[in-house]
């Protein structure tokens, strides 16, 4: 009986609190704001700003989330690794607990005017460079976790044959555990990837909001909005659903042939 109320709470809850939005903006997409927005120079500049940062800071943090992974694997006996294994997890965490304005400000004190101010005026902040490493602090942990999960299925007795004959963590790392990776690397870069192109807050904080220079979709939105230009900002609301379904459908398909290759 109680499994049945679930059911029957759980359909039209779903339906209202987390399809119902979507439609609700989808069904706002016209014409008008369809041409309105595709034409404007501003919108396309933040499509590539944000494609092509969330690509670097992907980039990036899958070669962090690899190096983290060879010491989630090859010092875990370590007694000094399992103190800095501990604050490395909870600095993997801590990003994707933190309020994405702190994160953004944290950036700003870090890399700013006042400790970098010989590169800059502002330092790196509300530069090029802030958005990426805005979108890198906010999408790392979940690059992290993937490649550590992924390291976790690895069969030991696979590990320990190579070492006995003689390679060392580093030439196992490089041969062995990361080729068998190739899977879980593009989800670890999918899902940063993913987080990456909706960051908002932290990429306003650090790297600012300029049109044309620092702008990105999520904040393309903001700024329409706040020019009551609701029609486009409903244009690229959808192209931004429209993106991350592309990137959903793509990490299925890795989870799907991940599954079939097991």
């Amino acid at each position: 009986m109680k499994n049945n109320i679930i059911s029957a709470l759980f359909i039209p809850l779903f339906f209202l609190l987390v399809i119902y939005p979507i439609l609700a903006l989808l069904g706002h997409v016209n014409g008008a704001g369809i041409l309105k927005t595709f034409h404007d120079v501003l919108f396309w500049q933040s499509v590539k700003n944000t494609i092509g940062a969330a690509f670097i800071a992907s980039g990036l943090c899958l070669v962090m989330a690899i190096g983290f992974g060879y010491y989630h694997l090859f010092a875990k006996d370590s007694y000094l690794y399992r103190i800095l294994y501990k604050i490395a997890n909870f600095m993997n965490d801590l990003p994707a607990a933190l309020p994405h304005t702190v994160a953004g400000l944290a950036l700003l004190l870090a890399f700013g005017r006042n400790v970098l101010g010989f590169v800059s005026d502002t330092g790196l902040a509300f530069t090029k460079v802030s958005v990426v490493l805005a979108m890198f602090f906010v999408s790392y942990p979940l690059a992290a976790r993937a490649i550590s999960a992924g390291v976790d299925k690895i069969e030991p007795e696979v590990i320990d044959v190579a070492r006995t004959l003689g390679d060392t963590p580093g030439k196992v790392y490089l041969r062995i555990v990361i080729p068998s990776l190739g899977t879980v690397m593009f989800s670890s870069f999918g899902l940063a990837f993913a987080r990456s192109i909706s960051e908002f807050a932290a990429v306003l904080m650090f790297g600012g909001n300029v049109p044309g220079d620092t702008q990105v979709l999520a904040s393309y939105v903001f700024t329409k909005v706040e020019e009551g230009e609701i029609d486009m900002a409903v244009t690229a609301s959808a192209f931004c659903i429209l993106l991350s379904l592309l990137i959903v459908g793509f990490l299925n398909l890795i989870n799907k042939w991940e599954k079939i290759n097991a």
